[in-house]
């Protein structure tokens, strides 16, 4: 908590200067603050219109926004080192592409919630022959470590905080996967897509406000209409 003490110089003509520097502090305070959007992103708990520990995502979440080229060609940086590029997950999978925020202070509580669902439900994805990848952005390599803080935050929201993550979680150092595609926002927007095993994007959402995200039971209708409409189009 931050405490204001007012100065003992004070006096009653400058009420209006102390009006306006109390204000400027607030302004800075919340932009000091980890899961506050900088450049004006809705990212309140309150303006986001859901209360700390209630959180909750987007059962009703269609695609909104396109990908003009494929997006396999990113690559990122594995925790332990090494570059893999998105085309080595898709190459035998459906994947479900979700990026973070990445490495804020606090840890952004939205972001840490959406994974740890995604974590919970890992084998619905699996029984549909989709991999998950979760990206968290860092803006140098220096940062690499708070990974580690933010899936043990993470993990702490489930029933067995012991539990492996089940799914490859890697880094956006510097940022550059974000800026190719088009979503930084201090840091990163939060965003998710689903690329086919043909590299085709079928579908993407990315967020306007903190709280903006596709629930996993979205996902999971995205994925079976996705895959209704192929069996459509095949004649099975």
């Amino acid at each position: 908590m931050l405490g204001v003490v007012l100065s003992p110089l004070q006096t009653p003509g400058s009420s209006g200067m102390w009006r306006r520097r109390l204000t400027a502090i607030g302004v800075v305070v919340l932009l000091a603050g980890g899961c506050f959007d900088r450049q004006g992103l809705d990212s309140t708990a309150n303006n986001s219109g859901y209360p700390i520990g209630e959180i909750n995502f987007k059962d009703d979440a269609p695609a909104n926004t396109t990908v003009a080229q494929s997006i396999t060609s990113l690559s990122f940086t594995r925790p332990e080192g090494g570059e893999v590029s998105l085309a080595d997950f898709v190459k035998d999978k459906t994947v479900v592409l979700v990026i973070t925020r990445g490495n804020t202070n606090p840890i952004c509580p939205y972001c840490s919630t959406q994974t740890a669902r995604l974590i919970s439900a890992y084998e619905e994805f699996t029984q549909r022959g989709v991999e998950v990848v979760v990206v968290y952005p860092v803006e140098s390599a220096v940062h690499s470590q708070a990974l580690d803080a933010f899936l043990e935050s993470s993990l702490q929201k489930l029933s067995d905080p012991n539990r492996p993550v089940p799914f490859p979680v890697l880094l956006d150092v510097e940022l550059h996967a974000i800026d190719q595609l088009g979503i930084r926002k201090n840091l990163s927007k939060p965003a998710t897509y689903i690329i086919d095993r043909s590299g085709e994007v079928r579908y993407a959402y990315v967020g306007n406000h903190l709280a903006d995200r596709p629930s996993v039971q979205a996902l999971l209708k995205q994925l079976d209409d996705l895959s209704g409409s192929a069996s459509t189009a095949t004649g099975q």
